[in-house]
């Protein structure tokens, strides 16, 4: 090979079925560099032929799926993308400077490559040396089709990732009510039997003998005539009919079918809230400097991690009795793309240069006084 080049081998024997490297000055192999001039044929022979590494980094942190969103690939960026992806190239790596693939295809304006690299599960949130995210890139160089994708990939992640904060500080609601239950039964037990040392201690005092109960006896009787009688048996169907029909006469309903689930019907006869404790007195909610907030429960004095959510909506969760909605409704929200939502057009129509989205951002990149 010439001088700028040279070729390390872990065998001598190239036939032997071990993979072999080669680099340039630069740190990139042979991979990189068909990966960076859209070059598939060659892509396909070098990892059919398993000599080379697809996850291989030059000496910049660069991978050959980095080289495959290079501006001297085009057209071919989507094909050597996906070729890439398909033979286990990772879609989350990035370079020394922090850039991931899809910090590249944001700024080169990839839709195809930024939409494949979404679908995979690329981090549409990193962030680079400079703390770039992609739709960041994408809006610097006026890519406003990959900046919509992005910003849409970035919301349903969002979302997702509230959902579940959501659900967790549920799970965790449940289990303090339950905490909570137990611990005012186990109050109730020892107040019962505080008042019971008292009565004994009472009628010792005046040379009574021991009192029972008055309500032992009753209670067992009543408990023995409810489990012995015959249960009666209600029509259910009936029964949520006569309490949904409020029509004013009886022989003609409203137009509705009972047997729909009730969220179609709230609207007319909403269902009762649940039965639960109320918090408020049992649980303190702190905050600490670093914006975690802790929960302090009356029954165990032990702080606890809350789900990474605002305080507004941990209070909110545990708490609903002290924040009452503003406004009751019968429908559900219903989740909607961000692509679907309509959209203004640039300043000078649809041919408008992608260098007066650069003017746009300058003033938030270009800081006064530093260059």
């Amino acid at each position: 090979m010439g001088g700028n080049r040279r070729t390390l081998t872990t065998d001598g024997n190239p036939s032997s079925g071990v993979k072999q490297r080669r680099w340039s000055c630069e740190g990139l192999t042979v991979l990189h560099v068909a990966a960076q001039h859209g070059q598939l044929n060659c892509l396909k022979l070098l990892l059919e032929s398993c000599i080379v590494d697809v996850n291989a980094s030059c000496l910049r942190g660069r991978r050959p799926l980095h080289m495959a969103l290079s501006p001297e690939s085009k057209p071919n960026s989507y094909c050597c993308l996906t070729y890439l992806l398909e033979h286990g190239a990772e879609p989350n790596v990035s370079t020394d400077e922090g850039l991931t693939p899809l910090h590249m295809a944001a700024a080169e304006g990839l839709r195809e490559c930024v939409e494949a690299l979404v679908r995979v599960g690329a981090d549409t949130h990193a962030r680079d040396s400079r703390g770039h995210t992609p739709l960041e890139l994408a809006c610097l160089w006026g890519h406003r089709v990959v900046a919509r994708i992005l910003k849409n990939a970035m919301w349903h992640r969002d979302k997702k990732r509230d959902m579940q904060k959501r659900q967790e500080l549920q799970n965790l609601k449940q289990n303090m009510i339950r905490m909570h239950r137990k611990a005012e039964g186990m109050q109730k037990l020892a107040r019962e039997a505080i008042n019971k040392q008292k009565v004994s201690e009472w009628a010792e005092s005046k040379g009574l003998p021991c009192l029972r109960s008055p309500t032992t006896g009753l209670w067992t009787l009543k408990h023995h005539c409810c489990h012995s009688a015959k249960p009666v048996k209600k029509h259910h169907a009936a029964e949520s009919r006569e309490m949904w029909n409020i029509s004013p006469n009886p022989s003609r309903p409203p137009p509705a079918n009972i047997s729909r689930s009730s969220t179609v019907r709230i609207g007319v006869h909403p269902e009762e809230a649940a039965d639960e404790p109320d918090l408020h007195q049992s649980v303190t909610l702190r905050s600490f400097g670093n914006g975690h907030v802790h929960c302090i429960a009356s029954w165990d004095d032990i702080p606890q991690p809350m789900p990474d959510l605002p305080l507004d909506v941990i209070q909110k969760g545990l708490f609903p009795s002290e924040f009452p909605s503003r406004i009751s409704g019968p429908l559900q929200l219903q989740c909607s793309s961000v692509l679907d939502l309509p959209h203004r057009g640039g300043t000078h129509g649809t041919e408008a240069s992608p260098w007066t989205e650069v003017a746009m951002h300058l003033a938030e990149e270009l800081q006064p006084g530093r260059y």
